[in-house]
């Protein structure tokens, strides 16, 4: 995570870490509570219970009920909201400074003493199923949901993080309060700060809800089962009622620990990123005009990784796409920048980050992923200096090792008229 101003690690009387930045001058505060506990965690209580759990996160504690949770925050100008990965529970809000205390205590409340009645958990059960049709409605999505399945196969990180619509039906108000205390509860978690609050002030605010029960730090969460090898090339079309191809290939990656992360990350900016000179967008739509957009996307884990190159089309043009695209992978010369484009490639990718510091809230909850991930933050000039010293060689090695076709998986979604 690149920062400027690092964060200082604090921890509560009952051993709770907070990473507060201090700026008195501020006229908002900005804080995070994350939970080493995502989607890929929700067995045996069932796939989805932890996005569920989400959604009951806002329906009421012991001490506010559903309308206060939604509201009180809200009345007095600030926002609040939660969101689900693979491996993370996130709840973020932010405040105008002066109802900073207020915003701490009740993001802790709603963290540490949520209740819910049965009523409550059936009306959000009918939202959630509606949020999977929607998703399933969704091309791009319901098809980066199949590929996850292609790539992980029945290992948990291959499961929608909104779960199937069989198994919320299945999901029962005391399994997912089952899973909130003995799975949610158990898992490493961590607070995040940045405001005029001084330390003291959030940590008796935290102290107020925590349960009384010591916590610890660990790189991992203990009970995770890694993902086996992948083996074989596999390569999937299916007809579908659209009128244009979706495609998406790729297959596994470096964790987030691995020492390597940073190389790949440089090179899939590079070869699909956000930013009209890509060489894949370059290639496949300026030169080629063969696909309406492409990008690729590099997924780290604990204890694997994805990496993805999406695109979309006429549905004529997917079999062309397809083999312009494996021909740019399998080439040395082409899936790699030579000596002037790395250069350009590093100031990209370092343009891009240092972009992202402006987001207050987004560099909050980044310092607490690292943080989960047994990370250190890095400041801004480490992050660059990190950046500039990765040699093209390095590239050029994990370009070979992923993109051999024996451990590729490729899906095609196109209409029956192609």
């Amino acid at each position: 995570m690149v920062v400027q101003n690092l964060p200082r690690i604090l921890r509560t009387s009952r051993g709770f870490p907070v990473l507060w930045v201090h700026e008195p001058s501020h006229s908002l505060s900005h804080m995070a509570l994350l939970s080493d506990c995502g989607s890929r965690d929700d067995e045996p209580t069932g796939s989805g219970s932890t996005h569920f759990l989400e959604h009951l996160l806002f329906k009421g504690t012991e001490d506010r009920r559903p309308m206060q949770v939604l509201t009180e925050l809200e009345n007095k100008g600030g926002d609040i909201n939660a969101f689900t990965t693979k491996e993370r529970l996130v709840l973020h809000a932010s405040s105008p400074a002066n109802h900073s205390r207020s915003a701490v205590d009740l993001v802790a409340d709603m963290w540490w003493n949520s209740r819910w009645t049965d009523q409550e958990f059936a009306k959000e059960q009918k939202v959630i199923r509606e949020e999977i049709g929607m998703y399933s409605d969704n091309p791009d999505e319901s098809l980066l949901e199949a590929f996850e399945k292609a790539v992980y196969g029945q290992h948990p990180l291959s499961h929608p993080i909104l779960g199937y619509e069989s198994s919320l039906t299945a999901l029962s108000s005391a399994s997912v309060r089952h899973h909130y205390q003995s799975v949610f509860g158990s898992k490493p978690a961590v607070f995040v700060y940045h405001g005029p609050l001084e330390a003291a002030e959030i940590l008796k605010a935290l102290e107020n809800r925590i349960p009384k029960r010591a916590y610890k730090t660990h790189k991992s969460s203990p009970s995770r089962k890694a993902p086996s090898s992948l083996r074989g090339q596999k390569e999937h079309e299916e007809l579908k009622d659209f009128n244009q191809a979706y495609g998406i290939m790729g297959g596994r990656a470096p964790s987030v620990r691995h020492e390597m992360r940073w190389a790949l990350a440089l090179l899939i900016n590079w070869l699909g990123g956000d930013h009209m000179s890509a060489r894949l967008s370059m290639e496949l739509r300026e030169k080629s005009a063969l696909v309406y957009d492409i990008d690729a996307h590099y997924s780290p884990y604990s204890d694997s990784g994805m990496w993805s190159i999406q695109f979309s089309c006429d549905a004529g043009q997917a079999p062309k796409v397809r083999t312009k695209i494996d021909r740019i992978l399998s080439n040395p010369r082409l899936r790699c920048p030579g000596p002037k484009e790395f250069k350009i490639a590093k100031e990209q990718l370092i343009g891009r980050l240092l972009l992202a510091e402006e987001n207050r809230l987004q560099n909050l909850i980044g310092w607490g992923q690292a943080f989960l991930d047994g990370h250190g933050l890095l400041t801004q000039q480490e992050i660059v200096d990190r950046i500039h010293h990765i040699p093209l060689t390095q590239l050029q090695t994990i370009a070979e090792q992923l993109f051999v076709k024996q451990g590729w998986r490729s899906l095609i979604w196109r209409n029956e008229t192609a």
